[in-house]
Protein backbone atom coordinates (compact mmCIF):
# COMPACT_ATOMS: atom_id res chain seq x y z
CA UNK A 1 0.00 0.00 0.00
CA UNK A 2 1.57 3.44 -0.78
CA UNK A 3 0.72 6.18 1.46
CA UNK A 4 2.60 9.48 2.32
CA UNK A 5 4.04 9.47 5.86
CA UNK A 6 4.29 12.79 7.90
CA UNK A 7 5.96 13.41 11.03
CA UNK A 8 3.63 15.79 13.24
CA UNK A 9 5.72 19.25 12.92
CA UNK A 10 4.83 18.69 9.12
CA UNK A 11 1.65 18.21 9.37
CA UNK A 12 -1.03 21.08 7.87
CA UNK A 13 -4.44 21.70 9.53
CA UNK A 14 -6.06 19.15 7.35
CA UNK A 15 -3.70 16.44 8.23
CA UNK A 16 -3.75 16.86 11.90
CA UNK A 17 -7.82 16.71 12.04
CA UNK A 18 -8.05 13.44 10.27
CA UNK A 19 -5.31 12.25 12.85
CA UNK A 20 -7.30 13.02 15.34
CA UNK A 21 -10.82 11.89 14.12
CA UNK A 22 -8.44 8.77 13.50
CA UNK A 23 -7.52 8.40 17.16
CA UNK A 24 -11.35 9.38 17.90
CA UNK A 25 -12.24 6.36 16.29
CA UNK A 26 -9.13 3.76 17.38
CA UNK A 27 -10.15 4.64 21.10
CA UNK A 28 -13.55 3.65 20.73
CA UNK A 29 -13.33 0.78 17.96
CA UNK A 30 -13.47 -2.95 19.84
CA UNK A 31 -11.22 -4.10 17.47
CA UNK A 32 -8.05 -2.68 18.62
CA UNK A 33 -6.98 -4.97 21.33
CA UNK A 34 -5.86 -2.43 23.39
CA UNK A 35 -6.51 -2.72 26.84
CA UNK A 36 -8.09 1.11 28.96
CA UNK A 37 -4.48 1.89 30.06
CA UNK A 38 -3.31 1.68 26.80
CA UNK A 39 -5.73 3.96 25.02
CA UNK A 40 -5.11 6.37 27.54
CA UNK A 41 -1.36 5.82 26.14
CA UNK A 42 -2.10 6.24 22.76
CA UNK A 43 -4.53 9.35 23.09
CA UNK A 44 -1.56 10.72 25.36
CA UNK A 45 0.74 10.50 22.77
CA UNK A 46 -1.13 11.53 19.64
CA UNK A 47 -2.56 14.09 21.47
CA UNK A 48 1.04 15.44 22.74
CA UNK A 49 2.47 15.17 19.48
CA UNK A 50 0.06 17.07 17.49
CA UNK A 51 -0.38 20.17 20.50
CA UNK A 52 3.54 19.96 19.32
CA UNK A 53 5.05 18.75 22.29
CA UNK A 54 6.86 15.89 21.21
CA UNK A 55 9.89 16.38 23.24
CA UNK A 56 7.86 16.11 26.31
CA UNK A 57 6.86 12.50 25.27
CA UNK A 58 9.28 10.47 27.42
CA UNK A 59 9.01 7.05 29.46
CA UNK A 60 8.93 9.12 33.01
CA UNK A 61 6.03 11.38 31.54
CA UNK A 62 3.91 8.20 30.46
CA UNK A 63 4.43 6.12 33.88
CA UNK A 64 3.49 9.25 35.58
CA UNK A 65 0.79 10.86 33.87
CA UNK A 66 -0.98 8.05 31.86
CA UNK A 67 -0.12 5.20 33.95
CA UNK A 68 -0.53 6.75 37.48
CA UNK A 69 2.87 6.03 38.63
CA UNK A 70 4.11 8.39 41.53
CA UNK A 71 6.81 10.88 40.55
CA UNK A 72 9.63 8.83 42.19
CA UNK A 73 8.70 6.23 38.77
CA UNK A 74 12.08 5.42 37.60
CA UNK A 75 11.97 3.91 33.98
CA UNK A 76 15.08 1.62 34.30
CA UNK A 77 13.74 0.27 37.15
CA UNK A 78 9.95 -0.17 36.52
CA UNK A 79 10.16 -0.76 32.49
CA UNK A 80 6.18 -0.58 32.35
CA UNK A 81 6.09 2.19 29.95
CA UNK A 82 8.28 -0.40 27.97
CA UNK A 83 6.14 -3.39 28.19
CA UNK A 84 2.94 -1.61 27.20
CA UNK A 85 4.18 -0.06 24.38
CA UNK A 86 5.43 -3.24 22.91
CA UNK A 87 1.55 -4.08 23.25
CA UNK A 88 0.41 -1.00 21.86
CA UNK A 89 2.42 -1.48 18.35
CA UNK A 90 1.52 -5.14 18.09
CA UNK A 91 -2.01 -4.34 18.76
CA UNK A 92 -2.17 -1.50 16.03
CA UNK A 93 0.25 -3.36 13.85
CA UNK A 94 -2.26 -6.58 13.59
CA UNK A 95 -5.30 -3.62 13.38
CA UNK A 96 -4.37 -2.39 10.23
CA UNK A 97 -3.21 -5.45 8.59
CA UNK A 98 -6.86 -6.67 9.43
CA UNK A 99 -9.96 -4.79 9.63
CA UNK A 100 -8.25 -1.44 9.26
CA UNK A 101 -6.83 -1.76 6.29
CA UNK A 102 -8.49 0.24 4.53
CA UNK A 103 -8.78 3.14 7.07
CA UNK A 104 -7.21 6.59 5.89
CA UNK A 105 -4.84 7.65 8.63
CA UNK A 106 -2.71 5.15 10.17
CA UNK A 107 -0.87 5.79 13.65
CA UNK A 108 2.44 4.53 13.49
CA UNK A 109 4.79 3.45 16.84
CA UNK A 110 8.32 3.19 15.55
CA UNK A 111 10.40 0.93 17.91
CA UNK A 112 12.47 2.81 20.12
CA UNK A 113 10.35 5.72 20.12
CA UNK A 114 6.92 6.73 22.17
CA UNK A 115 6.51 10.25 19.85
CA UNK A 116 3.92 8.95 17.03
CA UNK A 117 4.13 9.28 12.93
CA UNK A 118 1.01 9.51 10.53
CA UNK A 119 0.54 7.83 7.33
CA UNK A 120 -2.14 8.77 5.09
CA UNK A 121 -3.91 6.57 2.34
CA UNK A 122 -6.11 9.08 0.96
CA UNK A 123 -6.32 13.43 0.62
CA UNK A 124 -6.08 14.48 4.12
CA UNK A 125 -8.62 17.37 3.28
CA UNK A 126 -11.11 14.84 2.36
CA UNK A 127 -10.56 12.51 5.74
CA UNK A 128 -11.30 15.92 7.55
CA UNK A 129 -14.59 16.35 6.28
CA UNK A 130 -17.19 16.43 8.94
CA UNK A 131 -18.70 12.93 8.00
CA UNK A 132 -16.13 11.41 11.15
CA UNK A 133 -17.82 11.49 14.06
CA UNK A 134 -16.42 9.68 16.72
CA UNK A 135 -17.45 6.54 18.01
CA UNK A 136 -20.39 5.67 16.25
CA UNK A 137 -18.83 6.18 12.43
CA UNK A 138 -19.48 4.43 9.29
CA UNK A 139 -15.28 4.77 8.57
CA UNK A 140 -14.19 1.23 9.27
CA UNK A 141 -15.97 -1.35 7.49
CA UNK A 142 -18.31 -3.59 9.12
CA UNK A 143 -18.81 -1.53 12.18
CA UNK A 144 -22.65 -0.40 13.61
CA UNK A 145 -23.71 2.72 12.06
CA UNK A 146 -26.46 5.31 13.46
CA UNK A 147 -28.84 7.07 11.28
CA UNK A 148 -27.43 10.44 11.25
CA UNK A 149 -31.01 11.62 10.64
CA UNK A 150 -32.39 11.24 13.97
CA UNK A 151 -31.70 10.35 17.50
CA UNK A 152 -29.08 11.87 20.03
CA UNK A 153 -25.69 13.38 18.82
CA UNK A 154 -23.46 14.86 21.73
CA UNK A 155 -20.73 17.75 20.97
CA UNK A 156 -17.93 17.59 23.32
CA UNK A 157 -15.93 20.65 24.25
CA UNK A 158 -12.81 20.27 26.55
CA UNK A 159 -12.66 23.57 28.46
CA UNK A 160 -9.96 22.86 30.71
CA UNK A 161 -6.96 25.54 30.83
CA UNK A 162 -4.63 24.40 28.69
CA UNK A 163 -1.69 26.80 30.71
CA UNK A 164 -1.99 24.71 33.36
CA UNK A 165 -0.12 21.22 31.85
CA UNK A 166 -1.21 19.04 34.77
CA UNK A 167 -5.31 19.62 34.81
CA UNK A 168 -5.22 19.52 31.07
CA UNK A 169 -3.48 15.90 30.62
CA UNK A 170 -6.23 15.19 33.15
CA UNK A 171 -8.75 16.79 31.07
CA UNK A 172 -8.05 15.17 28.03
CA UNK A 173 -8.06 11.97 29.73
CA UNK A 174 -11.68 12.57 31.19
CA UNK A 175 -12.73 13.80 27.51
CA UNK A 176 -11.57 10.40 26.25
CA UNK A 177 -13.04 8.37 28.74
CA UNK A 178 -16.50 10.18 28.45
CA UNK A 179 -16.15 9.67 24.68
CA UNK A 180 -15.89 6.67 24.29
CA UNK A 181 -18.55 5.71 27.53
CA UNK A 182 -21.45 7.49 25.74
CA UNK A 183 -20.02 6.38 22.26
CA UNK A 184 -21.06 2.75 23.56
CA UNK A 185 -24.53 3.74 23.79
CA UNK A 186 -25.13 4.46 20.36
CA UNK A 187 -24.85 7.62 20.67
CA UNK A 188 -22.97 10.33 18.14
CA UNK A 189 -20.41 12.43 19.60
CA UNK A 190 -18.58 14.76 18.32
CA UNK A 191 -15.14 16.08 19.36
CA UNK A 192 -14.83 20.82 18.81
CA UNK A 193 -11.48 21.03 17.01
CA UNK A 194 -8.89 23.15 17.81
CA UNK A 195 -9.98 27.21 16.24
CA UNK A 196 -7.39 26.15 13.09
CA UNK A 197 -9.60 23.50 12.26
CA UNK A 198 -12.61 25.41 10.47
CA UNK A 199 -13.81 22.56 7.89
CA UNK A 200 -14.54 20.57 11.15
CA UNK A 201 -16.34 23.62 12.95
CA UNK A 202 -18.06 24.29 10.15
CA UNK A 203 -19.37 21.13 9.86
CA UNK A 204 -20.00 20.95 13.47
CA UNK A 205 -22.16 24.25 13.23
CA UNK A 206 -24.56 22.62 10.72
CA UNK A 207 -25.69 20.60 13.06
CA UNK A 208 -28.39 22.98 14.13
CA UNK A 209 -30.05 22.55 11.45
CA UNK A 210 -29.96 18.51 11.25
CA UNK A 211 -33.37 16.54 13.33
CA UNK A 212 -33.16 15.08 16.23
CA UNK A 213 -31.55 15.96 19.59
CA UNK A 214 -28.50 17.40 19.72
CA UNK A 215 -26.54 18.35 23.03
CA UNK A 216 -23.36 20.05 23.66
CA UNK A 217 -21.52 18.53 26.61
CA UNK A 218 -18.78 20.93 28.07
CA UNK A 219 -15.80 19.17 29.89
CA UNK A 220 -13.17 20.72 32.33
CA UNK A 221 -10.50 20.21 35.23
CA UNK A 222 -9.89 22.98 37.44
CA UNK A 223 -6.58 23.27 40.15
CA UNK A 224 -7.91 23.62 43.14
CA UNK A 225 -6.68 23.42 47.06
CA UNK A 226 -7.49 20.05 47.81
CA UNK A 227 -6.49 18.66 44.35
CA UNK A 228 -8.75 18.63 41.41
CA UNK A 229 -12.00 20.21 40.32
CA UNK A 230 -13.59 17.48 37.08
CA UNK A 231 -17.01 19.52 35.94
CA UNK A 232 -19.55 18.81 33.22
CA UNK A 233 -22.20 21.04 32.09
CA UNK A 234 -25.25 19.62 29.21
CA UNK A 235 -26.93 22.17 27.39
CA UNK A 236 -29.17 22.54 24.29
CA UNK A 237 -26.79 23.10 21.01
CA UNK A 238 -29.49 25.20 19.93
CA UNK A 239 -30.75 27.39 22.43
CA UNK A 240 -27.89 26.81 24.88
CA UNK A 241 -30.68 25.97 27.77
CA UNK A 242 -28.77 23.70 30.31
CA UNK A 243 -29.76 20.67 30.64
CA UNK A 244 -27.91 19.18 33.40
CA UNK A 245 -24.12 19.94 35.02
CA UNK A 246 -22.47 18.97 38.03
CA UNK A 247 -18.57 18.56 38.84
CA UNK A 248 -16.80 16.18 41.48
CA UNK A 249 -13.61 16.97 43.45
CA UNK A 250 -11.20 14.91 43.94
CA UNK A 251 -7.49 15.01 45.77
CA UNK A 252 -4.53 14.40 43.24
CA UNK A 253 -2.53 12.10 45.43
CA UNK A 254 -5.43 9.20 45.80
CA UNK A 255 -4.16 6.66 42.77
CA UNK A 256 -4.70 5.01 39.70
CA UNK A 257 -5.69 7.99 38.56
CA UNK A 258 -7.17 6.29 35.33
CA UNK A 259 -9.56 4.18 37.10
CA UNK A 260 -11.30 7.44 38.94
CA UNK A 261 -11.69 9.26 35.98
CA UNK A 262 -13.19 6.44 34.01
CA UNK A 263 -15.76 5.87 37.24
CA UNK A 264 -16.56 9.55 36.73
CA UNK A 265 -16.49 9.09 32.74
CA UNK A 266 -19.87 6.27 33.55
CA UNK A 267 -21.68 9.04 35.48
CA UNK A 268 -21.52 11.19 32.84
CA UNK A 269 -22.36 8.90 30.29
CA UNK A 270 -25.67 7.69 32.84
CA UNK A 271 -26.57 11.36 33.00
CA UNK A 272 -26.01 12.40 29.24
CA UNK A 273 -27.94 8.89 28.88
CA UNK A 274 -31.09 9.61 31.09
CA UNK A 275 -31.22 13.51 29.62
CA UNK A 276 -31.80 12.14 26.45
CA UNK A 277 -35.01 9.71 27.04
Amino acid sequence: MAVDQHPASRLDPDEAAAVEMALGALIADGSVRLSERNRRFLSFIVTETLAGRGARIKAYAIGVDVFGRSRSFDPDRDPIVRIEATRMRAALAAYYDGVGAQDGVRIILRPGSYVPTFAFRRSPAALARPAAAIGATPVPTGRPVVDERAGVIVVVTHRTDRRDRCSMMRGEIYVEAVVKAVAGRGIRVFLTPPVDRSGTAQAIRGLIHRPGVVYALDMAVHGIAEGRRYSWSLSDFRNGEIKDSDFCDQADETLPVGARIDALAEVVTRRIAASAV
